[in-house]
Order: C-alpha cells, then structure tokens, then sequence
C-alpha cells in the first residue's frame, strides 16, 4: 500500500457542504467548460488506518462514514469539487469531468480527527485500489520522537555588504504508527535552533505550512501536525559578517548531513563532513561536503572570507537547495521506509516525489486556506481581507509555477 500524504498532512477543521457551496458560487464560474472531447473519470478507493487486530490481511481497518473531498487546483480557479461520507469498510467514489485549464491538479482528500490526508495527484482518467488508498492515523500529544533523515545546509556568498544567505532544509521522520499533534503553541511538536545573529527568517517551499512556522528569539517552532513518514521543511535567513566563522551544533542526529558552500574560498569542518565533488545547477557551482550518521551535538564550522560579493535572490536560494537536496537524496541511494503492524515495509518514495513538486505544495495550501476559512462561522471583514489576500498570492505562485513547466516543456 502505498504511502500517502506523511509529508503533505494539514491540520483544520472541515465542512465540506460550506466548501462546496462557495466552490459553485465563487470558484468554478459558469463559463467555465469541460475539457472538450474527454470522457469522465473516476477515483474509487478507500480510507484505512493502521489496525494491529484487524483482519484485513495489510493490518489495516477501513473508516465509514468520514468525509472525503475532490479537490480542483489550478491558475484559473480552485476548490472543492465534490464531497462525500465513505462507505461500508472506507470505501469512496468520485466521477467528475476536469474542467477550466489543463494545468490543474486533482486529488481527494480525508479528514479524521481534525487532521486532513491527502491522495497523491490524479493524474490517469481511473484511479482505484491501492492507487486510491488514503491511509489515516490516529493522533497523540506526544511523547513521538521524530529523526532527521537528511539536513541540509546551504551558505551563499557574501552579499554586497558582507552578509550571507544561509538555507536549510529538513528531511522529518516519524517512524511511529500515529500523528503527532501539538497541544498548543506553548508544546510545539519540533523544534531547531538558529544562530546568534540570524535575521530575515522566512518559511520556503515546504510541506509544512508557513503559518505553523515561526521564530521564536532564535529557536525555529514548528506547530503542524507530522503523520508517519517524512516530510521535508525548508526556511532561510541572513547572517552578519561578524557572525563567521560560524560554528553550528546539530540539536538534532542526522542520517545525512549536506552542506553547500558557494564561495570557493569558504572552509567547512567538524561532523564529520567530507568534501566530495561540487556541484553545480543553473551555472551557480557549489562546494559540497557530505556525512553520515552524525550525533547530536556534533558542531560543523563555516569560515567564510568577509569579502564583498554579488547580492543574491533569495528566493532563488531556496530553489536551489530544494534542488541540491532532492538530488543528492538520490545520488546516495537513500530509502525512508516504515513497518506498520502486520504489513510489508513501504517506501516513502511517492511522498518524497509529490513533496518535491512545487505545485503540488502551493495546490494543498490553498485547498488548506479554503477548509480553514470555510470554518469560521463569521468572519471578519480583517480575516476575509487577509484570507484573500493569501489565496490571491498563492494562485499568481502557482501560475507562475505552471507557466514555467509550459515554457521549458
């Protein structure tokens, strides 16, 4: 069975009525038309969450009677398409025709103890059985622990006035059989630390949403709910040119441990950490040195030459790193995989691969914003002024995310 949504989970509550009556009055407006020419598709499967003492021969046991929700995600419009209660042992079926443009994304999602799993895309005219499946967990307070599969760290060269742009990026696992949820924001379910000195603190491309992010005087908080598997955090930020040599300790064992240096004349040690081949993407080179195993504690050093360079986008950073990252996880062969009760061992290949693709990510944060707006009862004129804004944001993203594909496709 595959593994579906660990890395795309949201937390909000959910009323798929209210989502599907503002989808037909404000979403899909009535001009918009089928896709000429193309027959309805279909998306049958099941919602299951993992059951030591069920009979099912996966260890699994089918959940009826929750809400399941398509879900349309594209540049022109975006919202729920249909919804509906699951059946006897989980069971669910949609028919729908895609309609409007052709770059939009579909996938069903569940909700279940106020957390919301995703499917993976629907990307083939008929989806059923396992390509269908959508796994959901219980949920705890904790204790879960969660390990740091990969973390990567990514120093640019020095901006015009001697300030670095500083990436990382986390691969998170939860290799328990149950979501980790926080009780409030005082107990967040996973922390990291920045250093002394750091500014500009900003959430990129992730698969945890910005809103449950934030910078705490130097500790980086997390707040959103981890489902078992892994699920990938990235955010950056900005150091003075008296914070190097920087030295960083690792609160947090790694599996692997990347650092990417883009200044040739930087020098990284400690942790471990072997210099291998650069890299280089887009015609920016990168000095890269890898480790594996690495404790907690362990401290890797930074020393940087304080000299003027070329100011950088930041954004463009964060690409990058997404890039590096995914390519090295590749490059060394590294496998996530977790053992239900009763099950065979599954890879979170299929999450990693959905967690990569950046429309993807910005399509379940809108359909995120629209559930979680849709449960406010009254909104104020403060909160529809700021839900809108951020759906108006996150569609020019996801435009220009598709445009892009267009382009180079």
């Amino acid at each position: 069975m595959p593994v579906l949504a660990a890395a795309m989970v949201m937390s909000f509550a959910f009323h798929p009525a209210a989502a599907r009556a503002q989808d037909a009055a404000n979403l899909l407006p009535p001009d918009t038309t089928v896709v000429a020419g193309e027959a309805p598709r279909v998306v049958s499967g099941r919602v299951v969450r993992p059951d030591a003492q069920a009979t099912d021969s996966q260890g699994v046991a089918g959940v009826s009677g929750i809400w399941v929700t398509l879900h349309r995600v594209g540049s022109d419009t975006a919202g729920a398409v249909d919804s509906a209660r699951t059946r006897a042992g989980g069971a669910y079926t949609f028919r729908y025709r895609r309609r409007g443009r052709g770059d939009a994304i579909y996938f069903v999602s569940a909700s279940y103890a106020g957390i919301a799993y995703f499917s993976l895309p629907l990307l083939s005219p008929r989806v059923v059985g396992d390509s269908a499946e959508i796994t959901v967990y219980d949920t705890t307070s904790g204790p879960v622990p969660l390990h740091v599969r990969g973390r990567h760290v990514i120093v640019s060269s020095p901006n015009a006035d001697g300030t670095h742009d500083i990436v990382e990026v986390y691969e998170i696992a939860n290799d328990s059989a149950v979501t980790l949820i926080s009780r409030d924001d005082a107990h967040p379910t996973w922390t990291a630390t920045l250093p002394v000195g750091a500014t500009q603190f900003a959430v990129g491309q992730s698969d945890i949403s910005p809103r449950a992010v934030r910078d705490d005087s130097g500790r980086v908080v997390v707040v959103a709910p981890f489902a078992p598997g892994l699920k990938q955090l990235s955010f950056s930020y900005r150091l003075p040119a008296p914070s190097f040599p920087l030295h960083m300790a690792l609160t947090n064992a790694a599996t692997v441990l990347e650092v990417l240096a883009e200044d040739p004349r930087a020098t990284v040690t400690g942790a471990r950490l072997a210099r291998v081949e650069p890299v280089s993407i887009e015609g920016r080179r990168f000095e890269r040195y890898l480790a594996r195993d690495v404790p907690a504690n362990a401290v890797l050093a930074v020393d940087e030459p304080n000299a003027g360079g070329h100011s950088r986008q930041q954004h463009y950073v964060v690409v990058l790193a997404l890039a590096v990252g995914l390519a090295m996880l590749g490059a060394l062969g590294f496998v996530f995989a977790r053992q239900r009760p009763g099950t065979r061992s599954v890879a979170a290949s299929g999450a990693g691969k959905a967690a990569s693709d950046p429309a993807q990510q910005i399509a379940r944060e809108i359909a995120e914003l629209d559930a979680g707006f849709e449960h406010h009862p009254a909104p104020s004129s403060e909160t529809r002024a700021a839900y809108q804004q951020r759906r108006a944001a996150l569609k020019q993203s996801l435009a220009r995310v598709l445009d892009a594909r267009r382009t180079q496709g």
